[in-house]
């Protein structure tokens, strides 16, 4: 029991001290943009509220509570330090609770990809484009979702998949038909710093009106490397 506390002290000490290094960078970029911005390894714009309200109050927001998620190993997680503790040996467990769970662990994700390098985190106003872009080019292929199965090589996208009542605003989009509810929101911005395209962080809402499917996840959106493909999207930067 005793080397057990030791190793969650030792966790939680590492989390506090990461917290605290993303915070003093926050800090020294609010002191001076310009400098920060061009000496750092990347600059993360930040557009959602939460998520940003999250990165500037990290010693609070990561032992915050949470509804407990399911690991496939028998463990649970309560807040995003556990979370991120768990999911260096096991996954979420795959059940219909466990899936509306997650809605509240995005915001966990969102940190660990944003504190993963030495990003300084910016406020950013959100762009039409970006919503439009999701609907029109992301591969639905590239990530899990209720959708991916319905894909094939002519209908990838949501614009030729999921017809229905379409509102994009800022840096979101959703497509709502009679069975589904399908939501993309841009809540940050990766601009590594270094001639890259910028790639994003992206919340997904993927709900089935005709049964109890709801999905919830965060992934990064990636550029096509030529502009004709598609943009695609995995669990974190390239």
């Amino acid at each position: 029991m005793i080397p057990l506390l030791l190793a969650r002290a030792l966790r939680m000490k590492r989390a506090i001290a990461l917290a605290a290094a993303v915070m003093v960078t926050g800090a020294l970029h609010a002191a001076n943009t310009s400098a920060a911005a061009d000496n750092a390894a990347g600059v993360v714009h930040v557009i959602n509220p939460e998520l940003l309200s999250a990165l500037q109050n990290l010693k609070a927001t990561l032992p915050a509570g949470r509804t407990p998620l399911a690991f496939d190993n028998g463990a649970s997680a309560k807040n995003c330090l556990e979370y991120s503790d768990l999911l260096s040996t096991s996954k979420p467990a795959e059940s219909t609770r466990n899936f509306e769970i997650r809605s509240e662990y995005r915001l966990c994700d969102s940190i660990r990809i944003i504190a993963g390098k030495p990003f300084v985190a910016q406020k950013a106003a959100a762009s039409g484009e970006q919503g439009k872009t999701l609907y029109e080019k992301l591969d639905l292929r590239s990530f899990p979702s209720s959708l991916r199965n319905r894909t094939d090589a002519s209908k990838r996208t949501l614009i030729a998949l999921l017809p229905g009542d379409v509102r994009s605003e800022g840096s979101t989009v959703q497509v709502e038909t009679p069975g589904q509810f399908f939501r993309l929101e841009v809540v940050g911005i990766i601009d590594h710093g270094t001639g890259q395209a910028p790639e994003w962080i992206v919340w997904v809402t993927d709900q089935l009106k005709t049964g109890s499917y709801r999905g919830y996840s965060t992934l990064v959106v990636h550029p096509p490397r030529v502009a004709s493909d598609l943009y695609t999207a995995s669990p974190s930067p390239r």
